[in-house]
């Protein structure tokens, strides 16, 4: 009955983890109509829609939210590869991609493969998080040393690759109920996308930092 349910789970999560993924190519094309000035309020937006799904009961209207979130990730994330495109080549983002989505299936396999139970890991992983955001929401506004910024990236780098493996091993101990399948589904989004994001970052700073 458990690994029936946790399939199904599993399943249902994958597939509307596709879903953000239609929305945020969606959202990319519309980026093509807009101007580079979009990016920090919509950067604002999403952030406080994150903090909204926190707090809102209705699973109808969070779930709404969170399907809004990869649309406007989408229009974020043409600006963020156009710039790094810009400074590194379309080759090597390409690259990375590719080396993301390789680094993000075999998470994926360690939390699902992992018989240990990682759940106490949860809230450990929320503090480093919120150090981070904070930290990064700082260095917004006020320059750091390009040494500083890159450790910064390296650390988000790391915290997601462990928030990969926590989330998929969550859904492996059935910890993700059926409410909360579209939220588990963002969740795996957003580990994507920060890996990708933050890999690109470190590989920026670290051309910047030795030539």
């Amino acid at each position: 009955m458990a690994l029936t349910r946790r399939n199904r789970n599993l399943n249902r999560i994958l597939k509307h983890f596709a879903f953000m993924w239609v929305l945020t190519v969606v959202g990319m094309f519309i980026a093509t109509l807009l101007p580079p000035s979009i990016v920090m309020p919509l950067s604002i937006v999403c952030l406080v829609l994150l903090i909204i799904t926190c707090f809102v009961r209705s699973v109808k209207l969070a779930n709404s939210i969170m399907y809004t979130i990869p649309f406007l990730m989408g229009i974020l994330l043409f600006w963020i590869t156009q710039f790094f495109i810009w400074e590194l080549g379309k080759e090597l983002v390409l690259l990375v991609f590719g080396a993301t989505v390789v680094t993000f299936i075999i998470l994926a396999l360690i939390g699902t493969l992992m018989s240990a139970d990682i759940s106490n890991w949860g809230s450990y992983l929320f503090t480093v998080l919120i150090v981070v955001i904070v930290f990064s929401l700082i260095f917004t506004f006020v320059p750091v040393s390009n040494m500083f910024a890159l450790i910064l990236a390296a650390i988000t780098v790391l915290l997601f690759s462990v928030y990969t493996v926590y989330d998929f091993n969550q859904i492996r101990h059935n910890y993700v109920s059926d409410e909360q399948v579209v939220r588990m589904a963002l969740n795996l989004y957003l580990d994507f996308i920060n890996l990708f994001t933050n890999l690109l970052e470190v590989i920026w700073r670290l051309k910047n930092e030795f030539t």
